[in-house]
């Protein structure tokens, strides 16, 4: 009788246990499919969602850097005896982005230049003969630079839209203050060319053979001739005077570079740039077309302590000689120089620099770059019709520096240049040419930094 009743109970405390587990596996089970449910409901909720519902903005996909440059200039120029020595708050660049989404950014960049904003006055010793010039830019001296959506569509194609920068030579890659020697932007192309030179327009670019061939082309507002002169050719063309650029002419332009080794600053390749300038004059007083022509091969080398870059510029004026007759009769009021402008430009340059720190301290985070450079330029290289060619816009310098990069970020330069001109100097007791060539000399100094 005890056996029996024991057996019983056995038997009901297993298919007690039995139960109890079938139980908790149909407990779990209705747990996940619950789950699957709430899920489920959470998704539809977020699909049937409103616009209005969802944040605009989200502040982690922000990017914010810039540069800043300050500048001393010590000045012995023959062309101008009174020339004072200057500071300089050049340039304090911003850039500020956002990212929409995995293919979509927007890029912009805002500069404020020489400390101020507003009108400015300026002695003009070199084209006007000692004239005060007002010079009133558009938004004073703080610029809007750069404003475009880049769509990433795929690394052989990619475009953008919007107001973004001319890839065209090699100042305007290497523009942070941490990508060139000079205490100012390197001076062949600063003098030909507008650095920095933004256009609006639209930009395809993109890349192939393991990336290391990269392309672009560009579709832009041009230049207007009236802007032209002796000096600097076509630089004062770069629209800037009004409210809203003219774009009569569109300007067309394109690049190949080749990189090689590592990092960003290995590469060579060419450019060219063509556009109509007579077409976004201020008035229609030009029936004739003024095609601006520009090609140039560059190099740049950064790697092993060693930093070197070339560049090999030239271009055209089509009808040179009208556009210097038209700009002569214009009114005082446009602000241009109304100089005779020359058929062909001519430059280029070199810069080496090697850094010795490694030499004397090789675990040092600080470099010290001395470095040499030449320029050559010519802004009448060819001149036609009855403008005469002046050997004062004919300049070739020598400059030799150093940088000392304090930390990465932080850059110390000093720098002395001899700038040697086409034209001869002058006695100031006999009013003679001496037969030696005019010189002016330049010693600066200045501190830059990058975040």
């Amino acid at each position: 009788m005890r056996r029996s009743l024991q057996f019983l109970v056995l038997i009901i405390s297993f298919r007690s246990a039995a139960q109890t587990v079938q139980d908790s596996v149909a407990l779990k089970k209705m747990k996940e499919e619950i789950k699957k449910e709430l899920r489920e409901e959470m998704r539809q909720e977020q699909a049937n969602a409103t616009p209005t519902t969802t944040p605009r903005f989200d502040m982690t996909n922000f990017t914010f850097n810039g540069y800043g440059v300050m500048n001393y200039y010590n000045y012995k120029y023959d062309t101008d005896k009174n020339l004072k020595n200057k500071m300089d708050a050049e340039r304090l660049n911003l850039y500020i982005g956002y990212k929409y989404n995995s293919w979509i950014t927007f890029q912009s960049e805002i500069e404020f230049e020489h400390g101020g904003t507003g009108s400015t006055l300026e002695l003009d010793t070199q084209e006007e003969f000692g004239e005060y010039e007002q010079e009133i830019e558009a938004g004073g001296e703080v610029k809007l630079e750069q404003a475009y959506i880049d769509f990433a569509i795929n690394k052989h194609f990619n475009v953008r839209a919007g107001r973004m920068k001319i890839f065209f030579g090699i100042a305007q890659n290497l523009d942070d203050p941490d990508d060139y020697f000079t205490t100012t932007l390197p001076e062949m192309e600063n003098e030909i060319l507008p650095v920095g030179w933004y256009e609006n327009g639209i930009e395809f670019h993109g890349s192939f053979w393991k990336d290391r061939l990269l392309y672009r082309a560009a579709i832009t507002n041009g230049l207007d001739a009236s802007g032209f002169s002796s000096r600097g050719w076509i630089k004062e063309g770069y629209q800037t005077r009004f409210e809203m650029v003219n774009a009569e002419s569109f300007a067309f332009s394109a690049r190949l570079d080749y990189k090689f080794g590592y990092g960003d600053q290995n590469f060579f390749g060419l450019s060219a740039y063509v556009n109509d300038a007579a077409a976004n004059r201020p008035k229609n007083d030009m029936k004739e077309t003024a095609y601006v022509k520009i090609v140039e091969g560059h190099v740049v080398y950064n790697m092993h302590n060693w930093r070197f870059n070339s560049i090999l510029l030239y271009g055209d004026l089509e009808n040179s000689n009208i556009v210097s007759r038209k700009n002569a009769a214009l009114a005082n009021t446009l602000g241009v120089k109304r100089t005779p402008v020359g058929k062909a430009a001519l430059g280029y340059s070199a810069e080496v620099g090697y850094d010795v720190m490694h030499l004397m301290n090789p675990k040092s985070r600080q470099m010290l770059f001395p470095f040499m450079r030449y320029d050559f330029y010519d802004t009448m290289q060819a001149v036609e019709g009855a403008v005469v060619d002046n050997p004062r816009w004919e300049r070739s310098v020598i400059t030799g520096g150093i940088n000392w990069f304090v930390i990465p970020n932080v850059i110390v330069k000093a720098q002395y240049s001899n700038r040697r001109l086409g034209s001869q100097n002058i006695d100031p007791s006999t009013l003679e040419y001496t037969g030696e060539r005019q010189k002016e000399n330049t010693f600066s100094t200045g501190i830059s930094y990058i975040f």
